[in-house]
């Protein structure tokens, strides 16, 4: 399940990327490629190399819960938040908890 939910989220990251450089933002592309990279790296090394799988992913939803949290937190409209801020901020704590847990072994 946590490989699934993790390339999936990867793919989102990437997407979103692209969505705002569509917009005229290219740091969004280079961040989003960056992070969502790693998050995706992370889920197809899962089974060979599990520690440094769960660190990629960790480092990745870590970056995106950063920028995307505090946004989604302080907007005064969260329904115009919504998106990206508001889904990758939700998918980045769901990623991080999933991931923590499997680092603990818990």
């Amino acid at each position: 399940m946590l490989k699934n939910y993790l390339l999936v989220f990867g793919i989102i990251i990437v997407a979103a990327g692209f969505q705002g450089f569509l917009k005229g933002s290219k740091a969004s592309l280079i961040a989003a490629s960056i992070l969502g990279g790693m998050v995706i790296a992370g889920s197809l090394l899962l089974l060979s190399s599990t520690k440094l799988a769960l660190v990629l992913a960790l480092v990745g939803s870590l970056g995106i819960a950063g920028k995307f949290l505090p946004g989604f937190l302080k907007a005064p409209d969260k329904g115009k938040a919504l998106w990206p801020a508001g889904v990758l901020g939700v998918l980045s704590v769901v990623a991080l908890v999933m991931v923590v847990r499997a680092l603990t072994g818990i």
